[in-house]
């Protein structure tokens, strides 16, 4: 299993200076690549990025001597990064999902299709094969550049497969990916079923309740004033640089503080139940409601299941999706009538058959952790990896070993 640690750099200028040649080089071999495809499409050949490459390499000493100041990974894991690019660009048009464009591009491509880098869009940022540096405590040494001071040392015990090195909020920081034994464990929890919202972020089946921070919106008013004092300086000055990187290192704690949040919540879910059922919410189609944009991407929805994902997998959970379409609060978790005229301001739910009485919420948990058991027992489950866990359908978080379920989450990733 694959893990990564980013760390923060404490760079000299001049270790700084180079960090930014290299994220320039690397910039240029993609840039370069994708201008040298598009020409052979115009003359009606197709371009391999593996022939890109070694074009790269035999001219790059004789056109771009200043690629030599920097180590080669640099620029020739970008060509990897293109080729995937190309692979998704494929792929999406293949499948029918290309991205639908507001406006024209400047090149005339469609959506999807590989853009040119840019020095003020795109985070600065290069790679390091694993034979090309070294790490000793709270060191990292970097070909042609020597030892860079990290602030914290390596917490991963494993076969060191990678690094990344990239520029955030004015900071610099090393993202070293690391390869490390797991053995899944057999996980004895309960079930558990997960209503997601704007006022209260996760309401559990049990009763549990996290709370939505709202980060964002209580940080909003500095971010308001940084962007008005931006707007009157001039671009590219001196005070527009500095004003730019204190607004970005407002955005960067609120990213930080946010997830923070995710992060402890996520965790504890996973080690603490064996089956989540959790419901599969459209999360782009409803940044589309302008009204609820702002407090959908403060909440991070997406971000929740992408978390619950792989770590309910790395504690031997398994993390059953409910459809969008299930009404899970309109129907009532004692007898399952349904109630098709419910609106949003009624947060508690009053049954008008059984005459049940529930807060709105963890009723709607509560038929979202019943429509995964049942998808779970009734649709069979494609395996990947064999994870086993145990659960049963006790009150969620009991120990239960009556039956044994073998699932996995098809394309779940481990970061």
């Amino acid at each position: 299993m694959k893990r990564s640690h980013v760390i923060r750099l404490h760079p000299t200028p001049e270790q700084e200076v180079y960090f930014r040649k290299a994220c320039g080089v690397a910039r240029h071999a993609y840039n370069w690549a994708l201008a040298r495809w598009k020409d052979s499409r115009a003359e009606g050949k197709w371009a391999k990025i593996k022939d890109l490459k070694a074009e790269y390499n035999r001219i790059k000493g004789e056109q771009f001597p200043w690629c030599s100041e920097v180590t080669k990974c640099a620029p020739e894991q970008e060509f990897r990064h293109l080729g995937q690019a190309f692979d998704n660009y494929w792929r999406m048009k293949k499948e029918g999902t290309l991205p639908k464009l507001t406006h024209p591009r400047k090149d005339g491509e469609e959506g999807g299709f590989p853009r040119f880098k840019s020095k003020k869009r795109d985070r600065l940022s290069f790679y390091l094969a694993n034979d090309k540096f070294s790490v000793a405590g709270q060191t990292i040494r970097i070909p042609k550049l020597g030892a860079v001071n990290m602030t914290e040392a390596l917490r991963l015990q494993g076969k060191i497969m990678s690094a990344v090195i990239s520029s955030r909020a004015g900071w610099w920081f090393v993202s070293i990916a690391v390869e490390v034994e797991h053995d899944v464990p057999t996980h004895n929890g309960g079930a558990v079923g997960i209503d997601l919202g704007i006022k209260t972020l996760a309401t559990c089946s049990d009763g549990v309740v996290f709370e939505n921070q709202k980060h964002y919106r209580q940080t909003l008013g500095r971010i308001k004033s940084l962007s008005k004092g931006l707007s009157r300086k001039g671009e590219g000055s001196q005070n527009w640089g500095k004003h730019a990187r204190k607004l970005a290192k407002a955005h960067y704690r609120i990213a930080c503080q946010r997830q923070d949040t995710l992060h402890k919540m996520t965790t504890s879910l996973a080690r603490r139940y064996a089956l989540v059922g959790l419901e599969d919410l459209n999360t782009k189609g409803m940044l589309s409601n302008h009204c609820l944009a702002q407090a959908v991407s403060d909440a991070s929805f997406f971000e929740v299941k992408r978390q619950l994902l792989y770590k309910a997998e790395q504690y031997g959970g398994y993390v059953q999706l409910v459809s969008q379409w299930y009404p899970s609060s309109k129907t009532c978790h004692a007898c399952g009538w349904i109630k098709e005229d419910l609106t949003l301001d009624e947060r508690v739910w009053v049954c008008e058959q059984c005459g049940v009485i529930t807060e709105r919420d963890l009723n709607a948990a509560l038929n979202i952790r019943t429509e995964a058991l049942r998808l779970l027992t009734d649709v069979p489950v494609v395996a990947s990896s064999g994870h086993k866990f145990a659960c049963g359908a006790e009150s969620a978080g009991s120990r239960c070993v009556e039956s044994e379920t073998f699932c996995d989450e098809a394309g779940t990733r481990m970061l």
